[in-house]
């Protein structure tokens, strides 16, 4: 809410900047030595900016602001006809930015409270359900479990993996984008016996600006439908900018993993320091992490703690931002990484859901 009134003032200021600089232009051609030749001669830009240049320049750089909305419009009705929306510099609001600032980000890779609870395999290298580590920290959620009680959205819908055109990472093709990726983890939890209310809305169309904010009010709405949709899973997938990386080897190689012969898009999780139950939230992203080295060694990278930010996450002590690949991976390995990381979510609420 905090970021929506403060775009609330700089609309006005603008809007201000507008009026009171086209004003001065209009006293500025009123009062020129020959006003009587106005309107015997055409209009020239270039009489306002020798008249009151400063006062153009505002105007413009105004109306440039207020308006790059509509380019934007127009760009997306253009991009609705092939499926891939171009990733372009103005296309970076405040929300691609704080996604994408891991200057300051903490890193969880290491589970000190689980670390003796974790067993990975079994002498034969076999994956063993019933080694899973009790839950730590966290309370029994009580749901009915014949109507959904887990919420998949995409803040982010539009984000996509590697695609044909080099250079593009954000689609509107529901197969080729996260909300694909969503759609097998959804199918594989309710294959477990779990009930999904999967949302498809993209949340960061016509641009990414206040993204949260959207997907915040499809949360309120549908939690105002059911009060039974207790865990919020908003699934991601991460992205870095190839061509200004200077160590896009070492991204690559964490970005994926050899899980029995196929290569598998990894997983981070994101949690929100600025939530008032961010301890609650952190608790359930660590657990999800056990269960998953555990099942699957190394294909959860860790869990990052953003500098600021509560990403919706204040709803829910069962709030999970799950970062799928990056917009390195092929889709075929975002595909696969999406059917372990639904079997982990199984087991995960298999151990905390009661009715």
């Amino acid at each position: 809410m905090r970021r929506t009134n403060k775009l609330d003032y700089i609309i006005l200021a603008l809007t201000c900047l507008i009026v009171l600089n086209l004003g001065a232009i209009i006293l500025g051609l009123y009062s020129s030595k020959e006003p009587n030749n106005l309107s015997q001669e055409k209009f020239k830009l270039s009489n306002i900016i020798n008249m009151s240049n400063m006062s153009f320049e505002s105007v413009k750089k105004a109306m440039n602001s207020l308006f790059s909305m509509g380019n934007r419009l127009n760009k997306h009705k253009d991009s609705l006809e092939t499926g891939i929306i171009p990733l372009e510099s103005e296309e970076i609001g405040e929300d691609v930015n704080e996604e994408h600032d891991t200057s300051h980000d903490t890193i969880i890779e290491n589970l000190d409270e689980y670390e003796s609870l974790i067993i990975v395999k079994d002498s034969s290298g076999i994956h063993m359900v019933e080694n899973i580590p009790e839950p730590l920290m966290i309370n029994k959620v009580k749901v009915n479990k014949e109507k959904p009680y887990i919420l998949i959205y995409h803040t982010h819908a539009t984000e996509s993996y590697s695609l044909a055109k080099a250079g593009n990472y954000r689609s509107t093709d529901k197969k080729n984008n996260i909300v694909g990726v969503g759609s097998i983890i959804s199918t594989v939890l309710e294959a477990n016996g779990h009930k999904v209310d999967h949302v498809e809305t993209s949340h960061d169309l016509p641009s990414y600006n206040q993204s949260y904010s959207r997907s915040l009010k499809t949360i309120v709405n549908k939690k105002a439908e059911s009060d039974n949709l207790k865990i919020l899973l908003d699934v991601h997938r991460d992205g870095i900018d190839v061509d200004k990386i200077a160590n896009i080897e070492s991204v690559r190689e964490k970005s994926r993993i050899e899980i029995d012969g196929k290569s598998v898009a990894t997983f981070s999780l994101v949690v929100g320091p600025d939530s008032e139950n961010k301890e609650q939230v952190l608790s359930f992203a660590k657990y999800v992490k056990a269960v998953s080295d555990n099942l699957y060694p190394g294909l959860c990278k860790g869990i990052i703690i953003k500098k600021y930010g509560k990403y919706n996450q204040y709803l829910s002590d069962y709030s999970a931002l799950i970062e799928v690949g990056y917009n390195i991976n092929t889709l075929e390995e975002a595909t696969e990484g999406a059917k372990l990381i639904g079997n982990i979510l199984s087991v995960v609420l298999n151990s905390i859901v009661e009715e």
